[in-house]
């Protein structure tokens, strides 16, 4: 942030000869030591004071803590309504206002835009689009009501707008570094999960590439009205210079936001991966280097590097299995690994019972023997053991199951190894794995608040899904559950990758026939014909290969569920499921299925208008982020 304060001397250094007489037009009358300069210098001050400029930092940091402040409440409220109905089922009813107002909220909220630009920067929701219009708005009146923009000189201080838009760069830092931990105070006090807070992590570092921008402009601006590239350089390699120790940090945080556009991340993801934190490393440290402890500058900065090491500790001595307080360190867990149809592995982890995670979180996971280095997230396809009070584990380990589809890098790496060690008897290997985690998850009691609940998954997508409808059905036998029914739709590719997870569904279905139905959809129509290699679980059954048609069925199992060849159009789909009053979706796979799925229950929420439901929940989780 440049800026000198008013006591420090201003303006050239004072010429040969005795200049306190001058008048102000006079080239010789550039410092304090001309009455004249001195006076229109203090004026300057008086009018905008350099010292009030820092308020704007903390305008900015009261700002991000209120919205905080909103998110705590809405979390609380959630969570209360979570013990209501664990007390007591929610009656279904007429939709109230309440419920109507909601509905409106999440015809915003849950709309997406759809196009290259969308894909090419990630736009999230509408509603989080707004969220991200509001605050824009409000920084950038912050940055241009106030006036004026510049001083009469460059030597009558630094120009306000640099000043406050540097102060609002700074403040700033912290919410950016605290929305990007994966152990943060932000998850801690409003339940909304990393990956969640990722977009807003993105986003709010645009605005302080753009305020760090708009804060360079001026110091560029005026030495060049007043005396053209000559008085820029002379001001720029002046000793002490900001315009001079703002430049690398200008630079870095430039390279920081280019590799962190999705399109560009997404392709170069392992040059992001391993730059990433140390060049924000540098731009912290430089920021140090820059601001010079003016004011209270340097509070941001010590706050982020609390922020900072409060998540790397909590993540490393928590989270991180490896390094658990309360385990052995340095050891992994043992897992096995096995190769499935159609480019997908299944991973089983052998995990300690004292390792919980819920329906819907993640972990990532470290494959010391295909990279040391690098891990990866992925959603955890299973539940944990869930034995009766007082009756212990008929193991020392419980089963953390995830389905890993190939792509590249490190899924392709995983199943290469497998193919590379395979016999014919056994197809999969013995590993040792590294468990970060679990993160994530959702923070509504699911099976006591909904009566339907529809998953729509699409590929590996399925993993997010699987242990929802496990959770359901035991919270069902349990009787503490509210739901009546339980849909699952899966698109996959080819038909035989069904078999990925018939082996965890069938006897779900079978137990809860009433409960549970299931429509598969096999998007590649080249080869229609559904077949199992166990004849008890599966039979054949052709369909048509010609024109795709969503009404051609063929059955997978007796029971298990129906397939469907071509792929489906969700806003048609999802309609006529939504029956219930109270309805819960959610979906998992590839950014155009999540964003058709988001715009469908967008649309759905005039039935909550209409007073045909009381409400429709969206939840939506991704492959990566």
């Amino acid at each position: 942030m440049a800026g000198v304060k008013m006591s420090m001397p201003m303006g050239d250094s004072p010429s040969s000869g005795n200049v306190t007489g001058l008048p102000l037009s006079d080239p010789r009358c550039n410092s304090d030591a001309c009455d004249a300069f001195k006076a229109a210098h203090q004026a300057s001050q008086a009018a905008v004071s350099y010292y009030h400029q820092y308020d704007y930092g903390h305008y900015t940091t009261w700002y991000y803590l209120a919205a905080i402040g909103v998110a705590m409440f809405v979390y609380f409220y959630r969570l209360n309504r979570n013990r209501r109905a664990q007390r007591l089922a929610p009656v279904p009813g007429k939709s109230t206002v309440a419920h109507k107002i909601l509905a409106l909220f999440r015809m915003v909220n849950y709309r997406h835009f759809k196009g290259r630009v969308a894909d090419y920067f990630g736009f999230p929701s509408l509603g989080s689009l707004t969220f991200i219009a509001v605050t824009s708005l409000f920084l950038l009146l912050m940055t241009f009501l106030v006036h004026p923009y510049y001083r009469g000189r460059r030597g009558y201080g630094s120009p306000p707008l640099a000043v406050r838009t540097g102060l609002m760069a700074q403040a700033l830092t912290p919410i950016i570094i605290a929305l990007a931990g994966k152990v943060n105070f932000i998850t801690m006090l409003t339940g909304i999960s990393h990956e969640k807070l990722n977009v807003l992590h993105r986003w709010v570092s645009y605005m302080c590439l753009f305020l760090s921008i708009v804060h360079t402009v001026p110091f560029i601006v005026q030495p060049l009205r007043e005396g053209g590239p000559a008085a820029l350089r002379k001001q720029y390699y002046k000793p002490g210079s900001m315009e001079y120790t703002g430049t690398p940090p200008l630079g870095i945080l430039v390279g920081i936001i280019v590799l962190s556009i999705p399109w560009i991340r997404h392709r170069f993801y392992n040059f992001f991966y391993r730059l990433h934190i140390p060049m924000y490393v540098v731009y912290l440290g430089l920021l140090f280097w820059h601001s010079k402890d003016e004011q209270d500058s340097w509070v941001y900065l010590y706050s982020t590097l609390a922020i900072w090491l409060a998540s790397c500790l909590g993540r490393f001595f928590y989270k991180w299995q490896t390094f658990h307080i309360f385990r052995d360190w340095f050891h992994g867990l043992p897992a096995r690994v096995e190769e499935l149809p159609g480019g997908m592995t299944k991973l089983t982890v052998l995990a300690p019972p004292d390792l919980l995670w819920k329906p819907g979180q993640h972990v990532w996971l470290r494959l010391p023997h295909l990279s040391v280095l690098q891990n990866h997230p992925f959603s955890i396809a299973s539940i944990p053991k869930h034995p009766a009070p007082k009756i212990k584990l008929d193991s020392d380990v419980q089963e953390m199951i995830f389905y890993v589809r190939a792509h590249h890098g490190l899924t392709l790496d995983l199943l290469k190894s497998v193919e590379n060690h395979d016999v014919a008897e056994d197809r999969g290997r013995s590993v040792s794995v590294h468990v970060d985690g679990p993160y994530g998850g959702i923070v509504e009691d699911v099976p006591a608040l909904y009566e339907s609940l529809i998953f729509v998954a699409g590929g590996s997508g399925i993993a997010a899904c699987l242990p929802w409808i496990q959770h359901a059905t035991r919270r069902v036998v349990e009787g503490s559950a509210a739901v009546k029914n339980i849909h699952l739709i899966w698109m996959v590719r080819y038909a035989s990758q069904i078999q990925w997870i018939a082996e965890e569904l069938e006897p779900l279905v079978n137990a809860h026939p009433d409960l549970i139905q299931v429509d598969f959809f096999v998007t590649d129509t080249s080869s229609s014909t559904v077949s199992s290699a166990d004849s008890e679980k599966s039979s054949e059954a052709g369909t048509d290969s010609s024109k795709p048609n969503e009404k051609s069925t063929t059955t997978v199992s007796p029971k298990l569920g129906q397939v469907h060849t071509g792929r489906p159009y969700l806003p048609n789909l999802l309609t006529p499921l939504l029956t219930a009053r109270r309805s819960f979706i959610l979906g998992c796979g590839p950014e155009s299925l999540r964003t058709d799925l988001a715009n469908s229950a967008s649309a759905a929420q005039k039935k909550v208008l209409t007073g045909e439901a009381d409400i429709i929940t969206l939840h939506t989780e991704s492959f990566g982020w």
